[in-house]
């Protein structure tokens, strides 16, 4: 039984933490918690069509989401930036392949002590029907979203969904708001 626990150490830190071989996709600094020193946020491909998502504070230590973008081939490479506020941007996207091409972009903050997904924009376009797009921003931590279909006016709505931790959010899980699609 002692042999039992003692092996169960060792194996959380390998489901909760990214494997030593995955390729680094992108790599930025800032300090989302105020602490007054600069987190480290890495996007990691695990080899399996997904992106992994590392974070570096001081603070809390090493945090980690499993799954959180899709990769793809050429043209379809999840990357990192910083939005003018400082929050860290997660982007991914197919602007390559097939007629059907759109981008997320999942926008990370710190609020209640968590990194979190505050929101996220969906950006779709139809490379043979050019009237056929749409750009949904959704706020996860006021819960109001805005669209905009075909270049029209934006139109506005409210959501249930939340700002979740990014340490539970999965690309697989996801779908974007049921308003940010044509009635």
């Amino acid at each position: 039984m002692r042999a039992l626990a003692v092996l169960s150490l060792f194996a959380l830190p390998v489901l909760s933490a990214p494997v030593a071989a995955q390729s680094v996709l992108g790599v930025v600094s800032s300090d989302l918690d105020k602490s007054g020193g600069a987190e480290t946020f890495t996007l990691l491909d695990n080899g399996q069509g997904l992106a992994d998502f590392q974070i570096d504070d001081t603070a809390l230590g090493t945090q980690f989401g499993a799954d959180v973008a899709w990769v793809g081939g050429p043209g379809q490479i999840p990357w990192l930036e910083l939005a003018p506020n400082g929050s860290v941007q997660i982007i991914s996207g197919n602007d390559a392949i097939g007629r059907d091409r759109w981008n997320l972009t999942l926008t990370i903050a710190y609020r209640d002590g968590e990194y979190r997904v505050a929101g996220y924009t969906y950006i779709y376009r139809d490379t043979l029907d050019l009237a056929n797009n749409l750009v949904c921003d959704v706020n996860l931590l006021s819960g109001k979203g805005e669209v905009s279909f075909d270049g029209g006016p934006k139109q506005t709505f409210k959501t249930d969904e939340f700002a979740t931790p990014i340490t539970s959010w999965s690309q697989s899980s996801f779908g974007p708001n049921e308003n940010c699609f044509p009635r």
